[in-house]
């Protein structure tokens, strides 16, 4: 059992989709707990995104293959990795960016970062559910306690984490009113389970909140966007209520909201899903989500598909923030 040849994209210095390589590959065979993956799915995430672009704390050693969230086939298995060849796997949301390479034919990863993929779902659901599925779990269920008939803001709904958040945001009985720049989005983020859709280019995003909620307000805001908008989420949210940060979509430096802060006893919470922080958290969130799938309240919302040649085409889609939904890329 050697190396194979794989097609795989590379990048060799920071940028735009235009950095990214459709190259040969020798992938080594897997060592003691690994396995190597013939990938059916892969689908595109903010982080890698920012990896590429040079913003993301982890740097690429060039030249880097990037992707971190698939599904496919165990085409072989090392020693102790407890898998076959022939398994459905699909991949958690690896975070040490330089061990991977979603983005290809095949990889090798440790057989701890993959778990079997739901029968229920297709490899390309399946490549969509546990990065954005287990962000959107630890955020609502582990880290903040949201209780039935809580109103919920949720900003920049249209993204890959806007049907997971609607979805279990609808186990726990909370009302959401979701937010999108553009009229054309509205649509699609009202059908993924959002109570309420602001569209902030045409409406005012503080009249609608007061008028939805009777002046109440929202008792949770999750946010993706950061920069200056978190001043104007901070007067929309409650007394006693909290802000959650989940991602940087706008590098602007902001000012503290100091006085509504303080005025209304308002808490500010960052959030970002790293796999080796919480092993149990880990486990809570593979179980909740297996369940939910099982049940059929959580189904992973895939916005548009794309072909493994056009990666240059799907990430230039992706960058240019025109997904509802999750980008998944396909091997034919």
């Amino acid at each position: 059992m050697g190396s194979i040849s794989s097609k795989a994209v590379i990048f060799r210095d920071f940028g735009g989709p235009e950095v990214l390589e459709l190259v040969e590959v020798d992938v080594p065979p897997p060592g003691p707990g690994e396995i190597r993956v013939r990938i059916n799915a892969f689908a595109l995430n903010r982080s890698e995104a920012m990896f590429r672009q040079g913003w993301h704390p982890i740097k690429p050693q060039f030249p880097s293959r990037i992707g971190y969230e698939a599904a496919g086939i165990v085409e072989s298995a090392g020693e102790g990795a407890e898998f076959a060849p022939g398994d459905r796997v699909s991949t958690l949301p690896i975070m040490s960016l330089n061990a991977c390479g979603a983005y290809g034919e095949y990889f090798t990863i440790p057989a701890k970062l993959a778990v079997r993929s739901p029968e229920t779902l297709s490899d390309v659901e399946t490549a969509a559910l546990w990065s954005s599925y287990m962000t959107a779990y630890g955020m609502l269920i582990e880290l903040v306690k949201i209780e039935r008939g809580d109103w919920v803001l949720v900003t920049a709904a249209s993204s890959s984490l806007g049907a997971p958040i609607f979805q279990i945001l609808a186990m726990l009985g909370a009302n959401v009113i979701a937010t999108t720049r553009t009229r054309g989005k509205a649509e699609a983020i009202a059908s993924m389970g959002a109570s309420h859709v602001v569209v902030t280019e045409e409406e005012n995003l503080a009249e609608r909140v007061a008028s939805i909620t009777m002046g109440k307000g929202v008792r949770f805001a999750f946010d993706p966007i950061g920069g200056p908008i978190i001043g104007e989420i901070a007067e929309l949210v409650c007394p006693y209520g909290a802000i959650v940060l989940y991602g940087i979509l706008d590098f602007t430096p902001v000012n503290l909201p100091v006085m509504p802060l303080i005025g209304k006893n308002l808490s500010i919470l960052g959030y970002a899903m790293l796999l080796d922080d919480q092993p149990e958290r880990n486990e809570r969130a593979i179980a909740f989500i297996r369940e939910g799938v099982g049940k059929g309240a959580l189904k992973p919302m895939v916005g548009k598909n794309f072909k493994l040649e056009n990666i240059k085409e799907a990430a230039q889609y992706f960058d240019n923030l025109q997904q509802t939904g999750k980008v998944v890329l396909v091997n034919s």
